[in-house]
């Protein structure tokens, strides 16, 4: 009895024999049969349509060569067809290209950083609270990244062009979410409340990535309107905002202003890439002034002054971060940078230099470094659109977050906040926030060569 691969192998040949020259010499080249049988070795659903567009792709322009050397229409797409090769094989090869791919490095240098995380909290936890409270400590964290971990996954397999797809609807429900959190409507408790819109306030250059889209093409007209969009949530956020969450404002503005320059300089709005950048510089100094003008006349008052004072440059806990820094050693010192539930997330890093030492530390900064430059590379190079916006939109978003803010944090040079950085989250809330962002940077990866964009109008747009 023949085995499934011997099968498989025999149902191969007799289709190819299909497209074997008959002993006339005559080679039969139906176009629409020749697809048919290409696409049936295409197992991804939504990589067909993708093989499909590539190859009706290369046939056309192959056809379009040789009529222009004199052949006729017929002849010249029976040739291009015929120049494809067998579709069989040519269907496999592509097959063993178009399928989801799993970003396996990225995802065991996730488990390594959440390991470390764990153990360093724990730690801290022993040496500070005794062993009851470790254990306790160890299994709130296992809860919480396994939060994180089962919301990467949920996040890695969805369509994310359904985002893009219904954007302002997105938008206009992600305002008045925002505002509700914000007012204490949905959440009475102050500081929760706090919590849950600094959570909200991180996916605004996701939905800011989306908001993109949907004017591309559109030229410098279309930056505008896609800044007008994005200017009403961060007006609200501005207005409401305490000392402390302004530098959360703040903070991803400057994400989606990052984002914006790579959509100029990707096409996304049209080809005359100088000239936007141009305009862009002026509307972002523009802004920034309005900005300081809101900002002495809203947050002019002493106390508030007093308190930016005390979270800065000469606020007491920078000065001790400071100090404590100028104390690290190679192989740590076997104290703490800070001690307490609430704060274990924020300096972790931190306590890693000085329990661990400066080898430990530095290790955790180059995984952090590898894995944002791996997937701010990865994204860069997707030729959907809409990868392309949404992974920059995360992957720059994590780059500002951690590798400027939570390092110059942990070292005494930023105003101190709460801050969401991936697989050092202690707290469930940001633990979520974190596995949607990595969740979506790996659906961006996982999908590269299967999700195709929809078809739409590439007027005054550059793709490359």
């Amino acid at each position: 009895m023949a085995s499934g691969s011997e099968m498989c192998k025999k149902c191969r040949d007799e289709k190819k024999q299909t497209w074997q020259k008959e002993p006339g010499g005559n080679t039969l080249t139906d176009y629409t049969e020749y697809m048919k049988t290409l696409e049936e070795q295409i197992q991804n659903k939504r990589a067909r349509a993708l093989v499909a567009e590539e190859i009706n792709g290369h046939i056309e322009e192959q056809a379009q060569g040789y009529e222009e050397e004199g052949m006729s229409r017929e002849d010249a797409k029976r040739e291009a067809v015929r120049q494809m090769g067998d579709p069989v094989e040519t269907g496999c090869a592509l097959n063993r290209i178009h399928r989801p791919a799993f970003p396996w490095k990225l995802f065991m240098l996730a488990v390594f950083l959440t390991a470390a995380s764990i153990l360093m909290s724990v730690v801290i936890s022993g040496k500070t609270e005794g062993g009851a409270s470790q254990a306790e400590q160890l299994g709130s964290l296992l809860v919480i990244n396994g939060v994180s971990f089962a919301m990467i996954f949920l996040v890695m397999y969805v369509d994310y062009t359904w985002l893009f797809l219904h954007i302002r609807a997105v938008a206009v429900c992600y305002l008045i979410c925002l505002c509700l959190v914000w007012s204490g409507g949905v959440i009475g408790n102050y500081q929760t409340a706090l919590l849950a819109c600094y959570s909200m306030q991180v996916l605004l250059p996701v939905i800011f990535a989306g908001v993109i889209y949907q004017y591309r093409g559109k030229e410098f007209a279309g930056i505008l309107k896609a800044v007008g969009w994005i200017f009403v949530p961060f007006l609200v956020l501005f207005l409401m905002a305490t000392p402390m969450s302004t530098a959360a404002v703040v903070e991803n503005a400057v994400v989606c202003l990052f984002l914006l320059v790579a959509a100029v300089l990707r096409g996304i709005f049209g080809n005359k890439k100088k000239r936007y950048l141009v305009k862009l510089t002026g509307l972002a100094f523009g802004l920034l002034g309005a900005g300081v003008l809101l900002y002495h006349h809203f947050f002019t008052n002493g106390y508030v002054k007093a308190r930016l004072e005390h979270m800065g440059q000469f606020g007491f806990q920078n000065r001790m971060i400071k100090s404590a820094a100028a104390e690290y050693s190679l192989f740590g010192n076997r104290t703490l940078l800070m001690q307490g539930h609430a704060q274990d997330g924020e300096y972790l890093l931190g306590n890693i230099f000085c329990y661990f030492g400066i080898i430990a530390g530095v290790l955790v900064i180059a995984a952090f470094v590898w894995f944002l430059l791996q997937a701010f590379r990865q994204s860069l190079m997707q030729s959907n659109r809409m990868g392309f916006l949404l992974g920059m939109a995360c992957s720059i978003a994590l780059i500002v977050r951690v590798l400027v803010i939570y390092v110059a944090m942990n070292f005494g040079y930023a105003v101190i906040y709460t801050v969401a950085v991936p697989f050092f989250s202690t707290n469930l809330m940001m633990a979520v926030v974190n596995g949607i962002y990595v969740g979506l940077l790996f659906c961006v990866l996982r999908n590269k060569m299967i999700l195709k964009e929809p078809c739409i109008e590439r007027k005054n747009t550059a793709v490359l």
